[in-house]
């Protein structure tokens, strides 16, 4: 990849992963782009009336943009919508269930470095979760595929403590340990139970093809473990709490 110098012009396919307001008429988005890895742009004078670039860098689209390489901030001069998810507008808890799949692919990842299998896994995800029957379980797959190319692949295969074969009973799902600790060795405080189905099922996500979560045989009562898991490991890797999570559970109980 041609390394990006300071006023250097480019041009790149990114998805807009986070925004916010900057002065009385600009704004900072965040993208992750294919050839450029995850960059920083401001958008100056977007929030005026007559901006034309504001149709165009809504959250989750995808668009071809033109950027100039900046000293802290690049700064996007066009851009041009590609593919966007107005189903999302409609639906608060796939918006929340997307927002949660962009913020994961932006704390797995530093700053200008390209991974077109990110990009391709996150594209597939927001499709999925925009259209499937069950956008969670699409979600839940995304997660294990960036916590694998992040290297942060949780052991599920044998226990983290004393790395015997995990046997089919209930096990205990350590996030701080980075994976299953089985029955045997003393669990710590934050670890929490994990049934036989649900460490089948991460195995699984993370065997298949990106995007055919829709296959694998569940439940309410499992979908719910697999994210509960896989939130606290999320946490664990990142080391703080996720905001989309946090709108998620707010969108469920005042049932909008």
């Amino acid at each position: 990849m041609k390394s990006l110098k300071r006023s250097n012009t480019y041009r790149a396919r990114a998805f807009v992963l986070r925004r916010h307001d900057l002065g009385e008429a600009d704004r900072i988005v965040t993208l992750y782009t294919r050839e450029h890895g995850k960059r920083r742009a401001v958008v100056k004078g977007v929030r005026k009336p007559q901006s034309r670039l504001a149709g165009h860098i809504e959250l989750f689209s995808l668009v071809d943009t033109y950027l100039v390489v900046g000293a802290n901030l690049d700064v996007l001069t066009q851009a041009t919508a590609l593919t966007t998810h107005p189903l999302l507008a409609a639906d608060l808890e796939r918006f929340a269930q997307a927002s949660w799949a962009a913020e994961t692919l932006d704390r797995l990842t530093p700053e200008a470095e390209a991974d077109s299998y990110l990009f391709d896994i996150f594209e597939i995800a927001l499709d999925r979760i925009t259209t499937a029957r069950r956008p969670g379980l699409h979600l839940r797959q995304f997660e294990l595929l960036a916590l694998d190319r992040a290297g942060y692949r949780p052991r599920l295969e044998d226990c983290v403590e004393c790395g015997e074969p995990l046997e089919e009973t209930t096990n205990r799902f350590a996030p701080q340990a980075g994976g299953v600790v089985c029955p045997k060795c003393p669990p710590d405080g934050m670890s929490m139970p994990v049934s036989p189905r649900a460490l089948k099922s991460m195995r699984w996500l993370l065997a298949a093809e990106p995007g055919s979560a829709g296959r694998l045989r569940t439940d309410g009562a499992l979908e719910a473990e697999l994210e509960k898991l896989l939130k606290a490991y999320l946490t664990a890797v990142v080391g703080s709490g996720f905001r989309s999570a946090d709108l998620l559970e707010r969108v469920r109980s005042t049932g909008i």
